[in-house]
């Protein structure tokens, strides 16, 4: 039985590296471009490892060979209208303006400006047209950090990519907005965005990724996003994932962090039906500060993993994990975050919770917080609760005139507004509360 599933996952690499094949043929004088280097390592790492099967521990609770082995069709050119993309944006927020329609940067819709002096934003293609920029851009896309199947999937079939980069001592005067919108109708097709975001020392961004889909076809969204936060840096990171209820989504988000630096991610999984998260800090130097904070809302079918992984390698840091979620119907939540405490990682404060709310007797939650501790000198707790909504608070609110089912969506909204109250961003915040809110009263 687990020899013909290996076979199965086999197969869909050899696929895959004839579709890439057949992509390189087409490529005619471009096959020497930087770009495309980077494609032909990824698709080379793939070959070697293939993806994870049923017995990979890390993929126990999500089956993705079945994501993987899909047939997909190349991701069509779609067109979206401005009223689309306002709708997936955020009110009252001055922000740089990124839109990809199907994985593709779209200029047209995009709203950049002038950007200040020691901000640049261009794609992948423009950036590789200059020598210093391109140097820039090598150092964050040449990373092997955080490398997996999907990683390395996204890199050998990546059209292009975004880059973001931030100079020394810049404070980014508005937040870049990244709108990744999904068309799909058709076939079922594969989309593979990257983002690539380098912050020198002492610079200060904040990037916002949303996910949203137009219309209800089937699709695989599978991004990656690579931070390099240098000495110093602060990085706040934002994604608000609201795909549709027939895309997978498997998202690798990989982040360096140089010393006394802080990285800030606030995740809100709204939609989609099978969607991974995968979330990995590796701190390079003392007194790194990472914060992770996510809401998941399942409802249905849906299947939302959560993974996360915080590498303490060296002393005097800190990070702080913070996962609430709520499933209903028959969803499913997933929670794994790994925190390893190196031997010479002293003085390190690590901070690990996750809680769900399960509403009914066919959803499921697992979850496993983890620490691998081998320090002695050390600040480290971690937790884990699941239960129901408590009878006796619903019995108090509706004494307050509240129906039950207002009741319940008031305890739910409360449940998850502890997390949300740490999303510095107001508008992020009150768009995200909104969805959420809008979705507890269906």
């Amino acid at each position: 039985m687990a020899t013909a599933v290996e076979n199965k996952i086999d197969a869909t690499v050899e696929r895959y590296k004839q579709l890439f094949n057949l992509n390189e043929q087409q490529l005619n004088g471009q096959k020497g471009q930087a770009l495309h280097q980077l494609r032909r390592q990824a698709m080379a790492n793939l070959e070697k490892t293939g993806f994870p099967g049923r017995k990979a521990e890390d993929y126990k609770y999500t089956r993705v060979d079945r994501i993987a082995k899909v047939a997909y069709a190349k991701a069509p050119t779609a067109i979206v209208s401005e009223e689309v993309v306002k709708a997936t944006s955020f009110e009252d927020l001055d922000m740089y303006r990124l839109v990809l329609v199907n994985g593709r940067y779209n200029h047209k819709l995009s709203n950049i400006g002038t950007t200040q002096k020691g901000l640049v934003i261009g794609d992948f293609k423009e950036v590789y047209g200059h020598a210093e920029a391109s140097a820039l851009l090598d150092s964050v896309a040449n990373s092997d950090l955080g490398r997996n199947a999907f990683v390395d999937l996204n890199g050998a079939f990546v059209e292009n990519g975004l880059f973001i980069y931030v100079a020394k001592n810049i404070i980014v005067d508005k937040p870049i907005h990244i709108s990744h919108i999904i068309v799909a109708e058709g076939e079922e097709f594969i989309v593979n965005p990257q983002i690539a975001v380098l912050a020198e020392a002492s610079a200060d961004v904040s990037v916002i990724e949303t996910f949203n889909a137009v219309k209800e076809g089937a699709y695989f969204h599978n991004p990656v996003s690579r931070f390099v936060v240098r000495a110093n840096a602060n990085v706040k990171h934002y994604k608000l994932q609201n795909e549709s209820a027939n895309g997978n989504q498997i998202n690798n988000t990989i982040v360096s962090q140089d010393r006394d630096s802080v990285y800030s991610s606030y995740v809100a999984d709204l939609g989609g039906k099978i969607v991974r998260n995968n979330l990995s800090s590796h701190l390079q130097s003392s007194g790194t500060n990472t914060n992770m904070y996510g809401i998941y809302l399942g409802g249905g079918s849906q299947h939302i993993d959560n993974q996360s992984f915080l590498d303490h390698a060296y002393p005097h840091c800190e990070s702080n994990q913070l996962y609430k979620g709520i499933l209903d119907d028959s969803s499913r939540g997933v929670f794994n975050g790994k925190v390893t405490v190196r031997p010479d990682a002293q003085k390190t404060n690590a901070y690990q919770q996750n809680s769900s709310l399960v509403l009914t007797d066919t959803a499921v939650m697992d979850t496993k917080p983890q620490l691998e501790i081998f320090a002695d000198d050390v600040k480290c707790s971690h937790g884990a609760t699941i239960g129901q909504l408590d009878d006796d608070s619903i019995y108090y609110l509706r004494t307050r005139g509240l129906t039950k089912e207002q009741a319940k969506a008031t305890l739910q909204f409360a449940f998850l507004g502890e997390v949300l109250l740490n999303f510095p961003l107001d508008p992020v915040r009150l768009k995200i509360a909104d969805l959420v809110d809008a979705k507890l009263k269906r």
